[in-house]
């Protein structure tokens, strides 16, 4: 998302119109994971006011809509797959991609991986990158194996996502409960099958309880940057209020560990003067 009622309190600056909220994120941030084309497709004038309005360099990363993904399980899609990129032309005529989701439901299971062949090797000039949930991907024998080598083969980057702070929670809120209910409670499995690993992070609402999740993950990030590959890093919590105060305790972290910084002190100077500018209205 690039848009939350609690950041017109801790992101954006004081009067910022919802409608710039997306431009003033793409100032802010490389990239963003686009959930909407997951339930329903915009239409073409929205497409080309995101093309129009974000940073050059910004990418979108949208999730396929769930008609090709849980309903076809990747079979049959044609007409769908064309209908999704067609919509999306003007971000893809102006290197807005970076990757698209296949976001797989908990019951694609090893059985049908023979539908990720044939949908990988038929969309293989495309940037993707897959998410997996059932149990069959995260046993370490032969059908997890079988992914991996799929998508190492295909090229396709698989998405490592990490749940354990959110379900470390005590479900002391409405958020929270939904979090956990809708967030699989799967193992951390790291393995870069590509070249742009996507780490999904679905923190804790208490912001220091993230550090020790965090910790283990520095080495990866050191090493897949020395070999070269650009991660993909996006950062959620139960209710994302805070995600942006988040997402600084992962750059320090970061910066800590490297020796250098990774990314502008844009987010910090926002932050800071949005702190600035609240603590002057009292």
């Amino acid at each position: 998302m690039w848009t939350h009622p609690q950041w017109q309190q801790n992101f954006f600056p004081d009067n910022t119109s919802s409608a710039n909220h997306l431009a003033f994120y793409s100032q802010i941030y490389s990239s963003v994971e686009g959930n909407t084309t997951f339930y329903a497709l915009p239409n073409a004038q929205t497409v080309q006011r995101w093309a129009d309005t974000t940073d050059e360099q910004f990418k979108f990363c949208f999730k396929l809509p769930q008609q090709i993904t849980h309903q076809n399980k990747l079979k049959h899609s044609d007409v769908e797959m064309e209908t999704f990129l067609q919509t999306l032309a003007p971000l893809f005529k102006r290197n807005k991609i970076g990757q698209i989701i296949v976001q797989l439901p908990p019951y694609f299971a090893y059985a049908d991986l023979a539908n990720l062949r044939h949908f990988l090797h038929q969309y293989a000039e495309l940037d993707l990158a897959v998410e997996v949930r059932h149990p069959d991907f995260f046993n370490k024998t032969h059908t997890e194996k079988a992914l991996n080598q799929l998508l190492i083969t295909s090229k396709v980057n698989r998405v490592l996502m990490d749940t354990r702070p959110v379900h470390s929670q005590a479900p002391t809120s409405e958020a929270i409960i939904d979090a956990q209910k809708k967030k699989p409670k799967v193992p951390v499995h790291l393995i870069a099958t590509a070249e742009q690993p996507m780490v999904r992070y679905i923190g804790c609402s208490q912001l220091a309880d993230n550090l020790k999740f965090i910790q283990p993950w520095l080495k990866h990030f050191k090493t897949w940057l020395e070999q070269g590959k650009t991660p993909y890093l996006f950062i959620h919590t139960a209710d994302n209020a805070q995600v942006h105060q988040l997402a600084q305790i992962w750059l320090d972290e970061l910066k800590k560990h490297l020796g250098y910084s990774v990314y502008p002190d844009t987010l910090t100077k926002t932050i800071q003067d949005n702190q600035s500018q609240q603590s002057s209205l009292f």
